[in-house]
């Protein structure tokens, strides 16, 4: 009766885990829909796991045992006759009508285990938490909940100073701020709450809602937030004054108000500062930046990317171009492929993997991939898009390498019908092929032709090395055909009575005896084309790479002419890519066209007249624009107010304003280091009276905000003096 007992010991475990989930979901519901509420992550932990500990001590999902389940049994499932209990009961103990029923019992629950049914409310728990949690989280985007979100006091460090335009001394109480918030709403796609603080000083993402409400002690007439030259009236509700701006640059501003007897304050300068949602991070892993394949082999590219971002990714693609063709009648096709793994809309870090088989994008020999992985943000309204590095691949090519020497001769003299090494190939792969369905003297005579066709073209190779006396050792030709020879009745005798078709050979001229045995002096100089080693037209790099593929192509032509192709396959392979060697060193040269140099006068040649050419001159005056003028008028005139005493006057103010504006340039970059300096001049530029510490300490400021001067050259006077002439004089007259 073992399978019974585990029926019911599963069971029990499956309704502990379902009163358990009961409790989860109930715990997380309410940590969650506090966390919207109050926007705290410690207070909703804490109710998390308040409620989850107050729930499983009223649940109590351990004090269900097995005869919990037997009842549960008997209650639901019909034939079981009230018998559960029995399968529990000891078998040695029972009496045999017990035993009999107890078999019957087991036996009834095999066939009925689907049917047990617990009592428990998770549904209705589940979808009263679903409800909780929504409606926590319409209260914070809209914001109704958190009306009342302000701080009952304000703490020292954040508190507001004013101090009046008018008068240097404070003889009255100025109105003090009651309560002060400044709620800072980040964007939608961004999906971060919002934010409150005391602190004035702020440090906002571009394109935030930043929202002020001030409420002071006493009434006033009416208060400005003044955000560098703009001066915006803050509007009075329920008892407090606010304004709403979005955020797109870094400024300065200050609060300045009116009191009911018409005096004007201002508050201190305070930065606001903003931060760029960072585009997306890509990094690839395991990719070169340029691959090459060869066609008969496999041509797949496999890499993982790595992506991250600040707030949310959006999209990720592959933009592959496939280049065919080259020069005028290339084409580009451009396509965006998909990886394997689909991203997750508003992830912040992702990884994917992709395999790019070159032969899906239907690439052939010679055809180019140029790729890229290319990611997008959630930002809006114009979301960030980053974009790796191009990385390159390429279908090597050899069916149409050709001979080019364009590049060192500036002409190509190899006639079109001579067959190139590559047509060579073909030829002789195909006749491998056809051998099994053509007959032995087919199979030979086309051979021979082949190895005939080889040795055409090693003669014409060795005309560019300079072999045009010798014209290359060439095979033994046999002018008559013995009847021995099999192919006598069959084959022409190319190596004979078509030698009119070949290159001629030049006969070597006389060369005296008398003659060679005097040393030539010029001999050092010349280009001798008697000599094979130096009447070559290629340089000396490509010369031993020639030399080595004539050496493959006679030992091709040696196998075709003894009929194995298959081992003559090898060397014009080997000859082939030698050949390509050359001519791709051969292309670092380009041709220019389009220019016709003028004609060049013989008698005027190497003269020296110069009476028609005249010389450009150019004098211009450029002068560097001041982006400190403003500053350093200020610094003059508060010379003149500590020397004069003199009190600030309309046109002072708008010369500090001036000076504050530039300042404010670089306060925006090192707030820490200008923010005094920048909050004392915008006094000036407000304020009828001024100390003269202030006047001090401002004209400190300014100087350290002026630029030093670029030191010239100069004579060093320090040790100049009646002594050290003297001694000079001294040495001078030894």
């Amino acid at each position: 009766m073992r399978e019974p007992k585990e029926i019911l010991r599963r069971a029990l475990n499956t309704w502990r885990l379902i009163r358990g989930a009961e409790v989860l979901v109930t715990g997380l519901a309410a940590g969650m829909s506090t966390y919207f509420l109050f926007s705290n992550a410690m207070v909703a932990m804490a109710c998390f796991v308040g409620v989850l500990l107050v729930a499983m001590l009223y649940v109590k999902p351990w004090k269900y045992t097995l005869e919990h389940i037997c009842s549960r049994v008997d209650e639901t499932i019909a034939p079981m006759e009230h018998s559960t209990a029995l399968i529990l009961a000891n078998e040695s103990e029972s009496p045999l009508l017990s035993k009999i029923q107890r078999i019957r019992a087991g036996e009834t629950l095999k066939r009925h285990q689907g049917e047990i049914r617990f009592k428990h409310s998770l549904l209705p728990i589940t979808g009263l938490s679903l409800i909780a949690v929504l409606g926590a989280w319409l209260l914070h985007v809209s914001g109704v909940f958190q009306i009342g979100h302000s701080a009952t006091q304000i703490p020292e460090a954040d508190v507001v100073n004013f101090k009046r335009l008018d008068a240097v001394n404070n003889e009255m109480t100025p109105p003090k701020i009651s309560k002060q918030e400044i709620r800072i709403a980040y964007p939608n796609y961004t999906q971060m709450p919002d934010e409150f603080t005391t602190q004035m000083n702020l440090r906002v993402l571009e394109g935030s809602r930043v929202s002020w409400n001030i409420a002071f002690d006493q009434p006033l007439k009416g208060v400005q937030l003044q955000i560098g030259e703009d001066s915006l009236r803050m509007d009075f509700r329920n008892n407090s004054y606010s304004k709403t701006m979005v955020v797109d640059y870094a400024n300065f501003y200050a609060i300045q108000f009116e009191d009911a007897l018409d005096k004007v304050y201002l508050s201190d300068l305070f930065a606001m500062e903003t931060y760029k949602d960072e585009p997306p991070i890509i990094e690839i892993e395991g990719l070169p930046q340029f691959s090459s394949f060869e066609f008969e082999g496999p041509q797949k590219l496999a890499f993982t990317t790595s992506l991250k971002d600040d707030f949310g990714l959006t999209d990720v693609a592959i933009v592959a171009t496939v280049s065919k063709g080259s020069g005028e009648s290339v084409k580009f096709r451009e396509e965006r492929l998909g990886f394997y793994t689909k991203l997750i809309p508003g992830t912040k870090n992702q990884d994917f993997s992709k395999i790019l088989n070159l032969r899906g994008l239907k690439m052939e020999p010679g055809d180019e991939l140029y790729f890229y992985v290319e990611a997008t943000d959630n930002k809006r309204p114009r979301p960030n898009i980053s974009r790796t590095e191009t990385f390159f691949s390429v279908i090597k090519d050899t069916v149409t390498d050709q001979f080019a020497i364009e590049g060192t001769l500036g002409a190509d003299l190899m006639p079109d019908y001579f067959r190139s090494q590559r047509q060579l190939i073909i030829d002789t792969e195909k006749l491998i092929a056809d051998k099994p369905t053509i007959e032995k003297k087919e199979f030979n005579f086309r051979s021979n032709e082949l190895g005939f066709d080889q040795k055409a073209l090693r003669i014409k190779y060795g005309e560019f090395m300079g072999d045009e006396s010798e014209g290359g050792p060439v095979v033994t030709e046999v002018e008559t055909v013995t009847a021995e020879d099999p192919l006598a009745e069959y084959t022409h005798d190319h190596d004979g009575s078509n030698e009119h078709n070949l290159v001629a050979e030049e006969h070597d001229h006389e060369v005296h005896a008398d003659e060679g045995d005097q040393e030539n002096p010029l001999e050092a100089y010349v280009h001798n084309h008697e000599d094979p080693e130096a009447s070559t037209l290629f340089a000396q790099s490509l010369k031993s790479k020639l030399k080595q593929a004539m050496a493959e192509m006679w030992d091709a032509e040696l196998y075709l002419r003894l009929f194995q192709p298959e081992k003559s396959l090898t060397y014009q392979y080997k000859a082939l890519k030698l050949i390509q060697e050359i001519k791709n060193s051969a292309r670092i040269y380009v041709h220019r066209i389009g220019f016709d140099p003028p004609p060049i006068k013989e008698d005027k040649r190497l003269t020296g007249d110069l009476k028609e050419i005249g010389n450009f001159t150019k004098d211009e005056t450029l002068e560097m624009e001041d982006l400190y003028e403003g500053i350093r008028n200020a610094v003059a005139r508060l010379e003149v107010l500590l020397d004069t005493d003199l009190r600030i006057k309309k046109a002072d103010k708008e010369l500090f304003n001036k000076a504050g504006n530039e300042l404010a340039r670089k306060a925006i970059e090192e707030p820490g280091t200008y923010l005094e300096t920048l909050q004392m001049v915008k006094w000036l530029s407000q304020s009828e009276n001024s100390t003269e510490q202030q006047l001090k300490s401002t004209l400190k400021g300014l100087y350290q905000a002026l630029p030093k001067r670029q030191r010239l050259p100069h004579k060093d006077g320090r040790f100049d003096n009646q002594l050290n002439n003297l001694f000079i004089e001294v040495l001078n007259v030894e």
